[in-house]
């Protein structure tokens, strides 16, 4: 009984350790770019993996494969926004369910939109009081007035983009990986 748990949990941590790879390579090796970075398909993977894995391990693997992807792309300064928007977008599928496409998952397509949206723009926010900043309470007072918040406006449309783009994806990926039997074989 304990070495049949110690292999389930060995297996876990082997799938989610590929299941990184595969959300690095999605997020940056195959790409369209947008005015604001790129769009890639890296999130539609972090919904199946979410899917598939259980909780702690989906967030582990979203967060360890977009801040892989980042660092790959140069775009360090986003690391840790990314590694927190990709793990709350995992947080909000299901595991527990003998399908990936579920009526439960498809509904977590909108908070997974709405966190990656909102919290992009709130790391934009961020981002360009850093910026401009010279000391911690410049920062704090810069970040409290309107200027960062309507400078980081001009990074919705293409996160718009990427969370729509995503959960196509994510439905197309559900329905033929559903079509397998994915959940019975792994």
């Amino acid at each position: 009984m304990k070495n049949k748990r110690h292999n389930s949990y060995i297996k876990t941590i082997i799938l989610a350790s590929v299941f990184t790879a595969i959300i690095t390579v999605m997020t940056f090796f195959i790409k369209i770019p947008a005015h604001n970075g790129y769009i890639h398909i890296g999130d539609a993977v972090i919904y199946i993996a979410s899917c598939l894995l259980p909780s702690p391990f989906a967030l582990v693997s979203a967060a360890l494969g977009g801040m892989l992807a980042d660092g790959l792309g140069g775009f360090i300064i986003y690391i840790i926004p990314t590694a927190i928007i990709k793990a709350m977008i995992s947080s909000v599928f299901s595991s527990k369910d003998a399908k990936i496409l579920t009526v439960r998952n498809v509904i977590a397509l909108i908070p997974a939109t709405v966190i990656t949206i909102s919290g992009y723009y709130i790391a934009e926010a961020i981002l360009v009081s850093i910026s401009v900043s010279d000391s911690f309470s410049h920062f704090y007072q810069y970040l409290f007035t309107a200027a960062p918040w309507f400078s980081a406006l001009y990074s919705i449309p293409g996160n718009i983009i990427q969370a729509v783009a995503s959960a196509v994806m994510f439905i197309l990926l559900a329905i033929a990986l559903d079509k397998i039997k994915i959940k019975d074989k792994i």
